[in-house]
This record gives C-alpha cells, structure tokens and sequence, in this order.
C-alpha cells in the first residue's frame, strides 16, 4: 500500500520531505488527557500557521487529539513510532496512521517493520519528538511519565516549551523550574 524507505538506519513511510519544513511544532502530553486540556490542545494548534507541521508519537490522549487536529485543520504531520510500521502502538491508533499518510503526512521509526514498542524506544521515539520540532507544545501531564522525558530533552535542547497553566505536576514542574524556557498559555 505504502513504500517504506530506509535512509541513514531509520525508517520512513509518506512524505520526507516535511522533514525540511522550517515550521515542525512538536506535541506531548497525557495519554488520559482531560476535556479542558483537549480543549486547550486543539485551539492551541488550530491557531497554528498554515504551513505548520505536527510532530508526535501517535499515543493514545494528547498525541491522538494532537494528531486528529491537524488533520481536521489541514496541517501536514509526522508521527515518530516507538516501533516498526507493522506494530502500531496503540493497535487503535493504527488507522489514525494510515489516515497521517494518506493526507501528505508522514512516519517515522528507527525500527524495522516488525519490531514491538518497548521502553526504552518510547524514550528514543520521545528524544526525536523533542529534536524535530522548533519547540515543544504540553498541555498536561504528570511529573511520573514517559511526557517528562520528552520535556527533558526539550530542555537539554533549549527548546521552547508551551505549557498549558494548569495544576497537574508536570505542568508545575515547568512553569517553576526557571531552567526551562517556557511560555505559559
């Protein structure tokens, strides 16, 4: 249905070149997100430049609203998988990838088609999330998550970090720790 191209050992599905896009926004969050969180989520990117290009990792709560977003908004994305292209992670996420694809979008593994999700690359796909976007969109989550290691590396990157002000303890986290540049929204 659709090719798989392997470039420098990383896999690719859909179209690479929004890898070039100067205007990549990257999204991470809550995989059980709240209504004023999604809320907050969708105005967020529905306020987006035209030309924007959603990257996340196709996870259940704020990678799926992100992801559906765009699509409903017209937006180009890339969703970073934590395993091969034959394993979606969620299984019920799975059309939500071929639907990514099939509107100029794309995908992206450093595992083979086959390979299952595992911890240690959702922590990769999560560092490639945090390097692909200009900065980083949080609309919730907590301190005790695989969201902090994303928000993490976005630090370590200077990237800036947009976080919803909220009372949740990753959200509190950021806007606390003066290390981190952040915009409060």
């Amino acid at each position: 249905m659709y090719t798989v191209q392997k470039i420098n050992n990383k896999f690719y599905m859909g179209n690479i070149e929004l890898l070039k896009s100067e205007n990549k926004v990257s999204v991470a969050g809550a995989r059980k997100i709240d209504s004023s969180s999604t809320e907050w989520l969708k105005a967020v990117i529905k306020n987006l430049d035209s030309d924007s290009v959603i990257v996340s990792g196709l996870a259940l709560g704020a990678d799926t609203v992100a992801h559906k977003t765009a699509l409903e908004s017209g937006l180009k994305q890339i969703a970073v998988l934590p395993s091969g292209f034959n394993r979606i992670t969620p299984q019920s996420n799975h059309q939500l990838a071929l639907d990514i694809v099939k509107d100029g979008g794309l995908l992206v593994s450093e595992y083979h088609p086959r390979v299952y999700a595992s911890r240690h690359r959702y922590i990769n796909r999560n560092k490639i999330i945090a390097r692909l976007g200009n900065y980083l969109i949080v609309p919730q989550f907590e301190v005790r998550s695989g969201t902090r290691h994303t928000v993490n590396f976005a630090k370590k990157l200077n990237k800036q970090i947009l976080v919803q002000d909220a009372d949740y303890s990753g959200n509190q986290f950021i806007i606390k720790d003066s290390g981190f540049n952040t915009i409060i929204q």
